[in-house]
């Protein structure tokens, strides 16, 4: 089902039914054939809508199927349990862990010259606390869909993001790549709807292959911007190695 049909559906109301849409096309990737061009319309807090209330919302949608019913609910649980176990509220701040229990973020920003390891990718900030790096041995995420990002692209960017801009991940939603900021950047929608996103299912087609792909992903920063000028990514398919050069857009 597509976002023009779901709006047009007469069993949906229309108070925060954008929120639903949104929320549904991101998470019941197979059910709503998302589009991803949507994805930054919508705000940090409406994006946080649970998937028990996109269950309400959709309930005839679903026409009393139980078990698509089963799967959303142990979709809840699992993202639910993988949230408390690595972080912790703490004086009212948020603490978030990597996979090995190190702290690597407060509240909305990353901890600088820290080295952190999150879903079998490591990470490296510098001392601004900016991503400099991001590398690993790709492999393809076990679940179903999209995840939702659950930073707004101003707390990635810290003022520097540009109109136009995603929230790009480093290491790719299929390759199971974290939905937070500390796998973001501010990205040129162009380059990361078109050239970044080719590129990454190039990759992807490689390791589905059975392939061994190995990645170091830089942000190459110019002066004080949370904004990278550019993304270079060296990588290696069973050992042989390549680079690409991602420029950032939008200059000036």
């Amino acid at each position: 089902m597509k976002l023009r049909e779901v709006q047009e559906n007469p069993n949906i109301s229309e108070e925060g039914d954008r929120k639903f849409q949104y929320n549904s096309l991101i998470k019941f990737d197979k059910l709503f054939e998302g589009d991803g061009e949507i994805e930054n319309t919508f705000t940090k807090e409406e994006s946080k809508e649970t998937l028990t209330d996109i269950r309400n919302k959709f309930d005839k949608l679903f026409e009393g199927d139980d078990l698509q019913k089963e799967d959303i609910d142990e979709s809840i649980n699992v993202e639910n349990e993988e949230e408390n176990s690595h972080q912790k509220n703490i004086d009212g701040k948020t603490y978030y862990y990597d996979d090995n229990g190190k702290e690597y973020r407060v509240e909305n920003d990353l901890k600088p010259n820290t080295d952190y390891e999150i879903n079998g990718y490591r990470y490296k900030t510098d001392e601004q606390g900016r991503i400099v790096s991001a590398e690993g041995s790709l492999h393809m995420k076990e679940r179903e869909g999209r995840l939702p990002i659950k930073d707004s692209l101003e707390d990635i960017g810290k003022g520097d993001e540009k109109e136009g801009d995603d929230r790009g991940h480093l290491i790719g939603d299929q390759f199971d790549g974290t939905n937070r900021l500390e796998n973001m950047i501010p990205q040129d929608a162009n380059i990361n709807r078109n050239d970044f996103k080719n590129f990454e299912n190039e990759l992807a087609k490689e390791v589905k292959e059975g392939k061994q792909v190995e990645v170091k992903i830089e942000s190459v920063y110019e002066e004080n911007s949370r904004r990278p000028e550019a993304i270079v990514v060296t990588y290696s398919i069973d050992k042989e190695e390549s680079i690409r050069v991602f420029p950032n857009g939008q200059e000036g």
